[in-house]
């Protein structure tokens, strides 16, 4: 909900004769606003936990309608009670969400996940909500991971999301063998993470050590006054391939037909629908970073970023033709 929908509901509030039905209404209306949320709106979560977001979302209600009541009176500018109003409200449901989102809600969602059958909706379901349940708990190992590699804050962070895109991945597709009976979810996905951990840092380490060799000898050996060092310049640059080219629109655009189909590797198994083809506009068009793409395809950055540099590699010859 936005403020000027709140502000709105405030001039009608403020409107309205005093202890009328309407005015309780409002009110009621204005609460249930403030205090929605995914998880006392979705049907497959209140069927496996009715009562605790019965209770959780009346307690939720009961705090903000406290707190609504203290200031309606006290602000007489109504846009700046409905932006105080929307704040408090946000943490309260960060609070709540908190208190109903505990580790026995997030084993009995991975039981629900091995329960049902692989590739049905009810088992995607259950990976959906107990994927946003991690997020929102947030109980994810992060700490001490990786000590005896030496890695900047932002590669630290980069290897830590990979390795818990890794662990989660590789926890819910061997699901069938989790044993609930021995400890929380939670702590088998930190047990992996750990694992996974150096791993990829090993990959953000060794592509970045590429990458600085690549740079040396690019200074070597591009000669300004060969054409075919700067094309091979070009191709071998991530940051400056075609994006200064004269004819970058007009490349743009044979490289989306691509008549050959010799641009549409996809990234992985499993996601056929982001090609090289999706990677080479998005980083040379588009402006867009691996971390961005990352973020906006749930892929994690290390694998965007060696899949687009190992493709580049091996699909350099055909591009080739694009600047003929």
């Amino acid at each position: 909900m936005n403020t000027q929908e709140l502000v709105y509901l405030l001039k009608e509030y403020q409107n309205t004769s005093p202890e009328s039905q309407e005015k309780k209404h409002i009110k009621t209306k204005f609460i249930a606003q403030l205090s929605s949320c995914y998880w006392w709106r979705s049907q497959y979560i209140i069927n496996l936990f009715s009562e605790e977001v019965k209770q959780i979302k009346e307690d939720l209600q009961t705090e903000i309608g406290e707190i609504f009541q203290l200031n309606i009176n006290q602000k007489n500018n109504l846009k700046e009670l409905a932006d105080f109003l929307l704040k408090e409200a946000l943490i309260l449901q960060k609070k709540y969400q908190k208190k109903l989102i505990t580790d026995k809600f997030i084993n009995t969602l991975a039981i629900e996940i091995k329960k049902a059958q692989p590739n049905s909706f009810q088992r995607k379901q259950a990976v959906q909500c107990l994927i946003k349940a991690m997020e929102t708990k947030n109980t994810y190992k992060k700490q001490g991971l990786g000590s005896n590699l030496q890695l900047s804050p932002q590669d630290y962070e980069d290897a830590f999301l990979e390795a818990k895109g890794e662990s989660i991945r590789y926890v819910l597709d061997n699901i069938d063998r989790y044993d609930e009976t021995i400890g929380d979810f939670m702590a088998l996905i930190n047990h992996w993470i750990s694992i996974k951990f150096s791993d990829a840092a090993g990959r953000i380490l060794g592509i970045k050590k590429s990458q600085s060799k690549k740079q040396q000898e690019d200074k070597i050996s591009i000669s300004p006054a060969d054409p075919n060092s700067i094309k091979e310049y070009l191709f071998e640059n991530a940051e400056k391939e075609f994006a200064s080219y004269q004819q970058s629109e007009e490349i743009k655009n044979l490289i989306e037909e691509d008549p050959n189909n010799k641009l549409g590797k996809p990234i992985r198994k499993d996601r056929s629908d982001i090609t090289f083809k999706d990677v080479l506009i998005a980083i040379n068009w588009e402006g867009e970073t691996f971390k961005n793409l990352s973020k906006r395809w749930n892929i994690p950055y290390t694998t965007i970023k060696s899949f687009y540099e190992r493709e580049f590699q091996q699909i350099k010859a055909d591009l080739a033709e694009y600047l003929q």
